[in-house]
């Protein structure tokens, strides 16, 4: 049986071994938000709930100029190992950020809404620091797919935790982004397919990839602010 942790006390633990668990999850949001965030140059891109900094990474790589937050600090330590991510990561919680409003061009929250609550300060807040003409990149673990009773799980040492998530729905969402200003532009909820094959094989679950197959397992959206 899994052992069920609070978000801040699982990516703690987790942290050491993130970026080397092959996940599902990860994959899939990165095969589909990746082609949101390209052609970055001369944007400035804050990552709130970094992790370990693969998105701020990614976006600097871009021609962005990046800055991270997270409430763990061991995430933080591992972003801050990557090429000019040092002096640009900060310890804050979402729901309560540290930053001008009006100061990103690019706000990005990814795999980590769920973790909060109440989801709609962490919203607000997303909302607040976008800049006019700037958008709200905000990508999570599907609410339909906790409601089938999926999981949010690692595992460390042979034990199987879990991750507490706190399930909101797509509808609230959107409407929290609308009352925060913001425009959505798209929605996207994709579920696995061939590329995420072989991580369900290395896992010895193929048999689980045919069942979860096509059904929403990561949701996506991007909003502007006019």
């Amino acid at each position: 049986m899994p052992i069920r942790l609070a978000p801040l006390e699982a990516y703690e633990l987790w942290s050491e071994t993130w970026e080397t668990d092959p996940s599902a999850i990860v994959a899939l949001e990165f095969r589909w938000a990746a082609t949101w965030l390209n052609n970055l140059q001369g944007k400035t891109v804050f990552d709130l709930s970094c992790g370990v900094g693969r998105w701020l990474a990614h976006a600097q790589a871009q021609g962005a100029t990046v800055f991270g937050t997270d409430v763990s600090r061991e995430m933080l330590l591992h972003a801050s190992k990557k090429p000019g991510l040092p002096g640009r990561l900060a310890l804050a919680d979402t729901r309560h950020l540290p930053l001008p409003t009006h100061c990103a061009d690019l706000a990005l929250c990814a795999l980590s809404l769920g973790h909060m609550k109440p989801m709609e300060s962490a919203v607000s807040e997303l909302a607040r620091i976008v800049r006019r003409g700037g958008r709200l990149i905000l990508t999570d673990f599907h609410p339909d797919a906790l409601r089938r009773g999926w999981k949010r799980t690692f595992r460390r040492n042979g034990q199987l935790y879990e991750i507490e998530t706190y399930p909101y729905t797509k509808e609230r969402l959107v409407a929290c982004a609308r009352e925060s200003g913001l425009v959505l532009e798209q929605l996207l909820e994709p579920g696995f397919d061939k590329p995420e094959r072989v991580i369900f094989q290395q896992a010895g679950k193929p048999e689980l990839f045919d069942q979860v197959r096509g059904l929403p397992a990561v949701l996506l959206a991007r909003w502007r602010r006019p």
